[in-house]
């Protein structure tokens, strides 16, 4: 039975970028070899809306370090971009040094005013990579609440979900998490941010519907099986059977 180690970390940001990647970067170190860690939505500078050309600087440096220090490991974050003057908020997986898949975010937050600072991705581009053999996919917080790209990413055996979500809407979060995981009969990995005023609402849903959580912690880990993608889908055929 395939199995892997996966880590939806839970880290409390700080306004210092470079702590912030201290703390990722010493983390990915500490993981076991071949796992898979997803961070938070823009776990090293936050939107920094007031400091988007120090932010995506900064992003440059980090993405050389996160490179160096990646390994036989999976690191799924996300960070901001210029390109052509217009700053984008962009999902990179980087696996054995390589950045072998990046996503734009395509569902900018309208509650604080995303759309006047950020240039959005298109929904188009949203995709599939493989990890190791393993079909995933990956969504961009508010992006969570547009059922059209839960067809997106259909037929992926893991969705990783990397998320600022407030705490007023924490319900939410894990409903719309769970049913994610379930209607798409996957796994799902959420990785929420710690700060005061979030959810702290990480979890890693198998494809049953199953939670794991533990909001004190600062990462929820579990090894997942991915025979039991499977074992739901041939069970319970909803047309996704022949996608694993």
């Amino acid at each position: 039975m395939t199995s892997k180690k996966v880590y939806a970390l839970q880290f409390k940001r700080k306004e210092d970028f470079a702590s912030n990647l201290s703390n990722v970067v010493g983390f990915i170190e500490r993981c076991v070899r071949h796992s898979i860690v997803c961070t938070a939505d823009l776990i090293l500078t936050g939107f920094a809306f007031d400091r988007l050309s120090e932010a995506s600087e900064f992003s440059k440096k980090a993405l050389e370090q996160y490179l160096e220090v990646s390994g036989e490991k999976t690191l799924i974050t996300s960070v901001i971009e210029e390109v052509n003057g217009d700053f984008y908020n962009n999902i990179k997986v980087i696996k054995n040094r390589s950045i072998i898949y990046s996503q734009s975010k395509t569902q900018l937050f309208p509650l604080n005013e995303e759309e006047r600072y950020m240039r959005s991705g298109c929904k188009e581009d949203i995709g599939f990579f493989e990890i190791d053999g393993i079909k995933c996919a990956v969504m961009n917080c508010f992006e969570l609440r547009f059922v059209d790209l839960w067809q997106r990413v259909r037929g992926a055996e893991v969705v990783f979900i990397l998320a600022q979500w407030d705490k007023e809407r924490k319900h939410h979060f894990e409903v719309l998490s769970q049913a994610l995981a379930i209607t798409n009969q996957c796994f799902v990995v959420a990785s929420d941010c710690a700060n005061m005023g979030m959810s702290k609402a990480s979890s890693i849903i198998n494809p049953f519907g199953k939670v794991c959580k533990d909001g004190k912690r600062g990462v929820v880990c579990m090894d997942i099986k991915l025979e039991e993608v499977k074992e739901m889908r041939n069970f319970l055929r909803v047309g996704l059977e022949n996608e694993c």
